[in-house]
């Protein structure tokens, strides 16, 4: 197999095909940090702190997964990595919830660490409503706290890839992004005994051994049903269509539903429920007879968006997450409803109704509350 050569801070390397930059730093001794490269777990590139620069590139690369090739000139310590890891670091220690500083478990914290091995200063950033979540003591093996949590996913591959299991999933999306255990209901499962992978590769405080068993320490003894391979199930396309077909028939999709999605297809219910939060025109609460959507999404709100919303909320007296005390309508704001042409725009179900006034938007919401079959506008 012919040789890579590369040169990496100045100094000459050489590999093979497949390997990455990491491994080729580390053969040399350079030490780049990273939370979500695990020995045993694929290369994913969650936690972005990995990042390097390599000459003739206009965007830092991650090093956990990104291959060598021939001729690579790659400085993993430029001011622009440097500073780039820190505010990565800092992002992380804003959404924090309480001061390192006081965390008894902060010498286990991989986070703090490499904080402090970077230099990190406080936060600069303002989380206005950081995530806070209640400390999780259900479960005999596993002590959860995800107000720690910084979404590496280390659990979830863990969980999957070294033990075989699906105990953890990915649900919601952006900034309310969560790990979560089925339909986001505390953890408390039996096939936990004994393991404490997820606890061994978590690298904040957010999983822990509960009070008075033990540390964390040698990663634990994985269990015997055999590593999931990462690949899809054939029949797993077909999940989003599912989804939708339930909404439409009950007006949302319950937990009981995704559970019988889920045996149908040979998923996880986790997995079900994590594709049915992430996209936000399914909904898992019963929603009111006609649900109203409206753009949040800076485009719509820069075309008068506000004006919209405030509209709805004089006609119906409800605001944003609410549904009217009769069940007829529910108020959503949604990331975007593919209207900006027609902006300012909403969607009630599924009818779209563009360039809105005051005065038309009062007069649709009238004739939803007069008639059972949607409005349509007067040629």
């Amino acid at each position: 197999m012919e040789k890579i050569e590369i040169t990496i801070d100045g100094r000459p390397a050489s590999g093979t095909e497949g390997m990455t930059i990491l491994d080729a730093a580390r053969q040399l001794g350079i030490e780049i940090p990273a939370l979500c490269n695990e020995q045993g777990l694929k290369p994913s590139g969650n936690c972005r702190i990995c990042v390097v620069e390599v000459e003739g590139m206009n965007r830092l690369v991650p090093a956990c997964h990104t291959p060598i090739e021939q001729g690579m000139n790659i400085s993993t310590r430029s001011h622009r990595v440097t500073e780039t890891r820190k505010i990565i670091v800092e992002l992380m220690l804003a959404s924090h919830t309480g001061p390192c500083m006081a965390d008894n478990a902060a010498k286990e914290c991989s986070v703090h660490n490499i904080a402090s091995d970077i230099e990190v200063a406080p936060p600069r950033f303002l989380i206005q409503n950081p995530r806070s979540y209640p400390v999780e003591m259900m479960s005999p093996y596993v002590k959860r706290d995800l107000s720690r949590c910084i979404l590496c996913r280390n659990c979830v591959r863990a969980c999957r890839e070294i033990v075989g299991h699906n105990v953890y999933s990915m649900a919601y999306r952006g900034f309310n992004s969560k790990v979560v255990v089925d339909c986001d209901v505390p953890l408390d499962k039996d096939v936990c005994k004994d393991c404490g992978v997820c606890i061994e590769y978590c690298p904040t405080s957010a999983l822990m051994y509960p009070d008075g068993t033990k540390t964390k320490g040698e990663r634990a003894v994985p269990k015997t049903k055999g590593p999931w391979t990462g690949e899809l199930d054939p029949k797993q396309p077909e999940l989003l269509t599912l989804l939708i077909q339930e909404q439409r028939k009950s007006g949302y999709v319950s937990s009981d539903a995704m559970q019988k999605i889920a045996d149908s297809m040979d998923l996880d219910v986790g997995d079900v429920y994590g594709v049915a939060t992430f996209y936000a025109f399914l909904s898992t609460t019963p929603n009111g007879e006609n649900v109203i959507r409206i753009c949040k999404s800076l485009p719509c709100y820069m075309k008068h968006a506000q004006m919209v919303i405030d509209s709805v909320e004089e006609e119906l007296g409800i605001k944003p997450g609410e549904t009217t005390s009769d069940g007829k309508f529910s108020f959503e704001l949604t990331n975007c409803i593919g209207a900006c042409d027609k902006a300012p725009a909403m969607l009630v179900n599924e009818q779209l109704y563009g360039n809105l006034t005051p005065e038309k938007i009062s007069s649709i919401l009238k004739s939803y509350k007069m008639e059972d079959l949607p409005w349509q506008s007067p040629e």
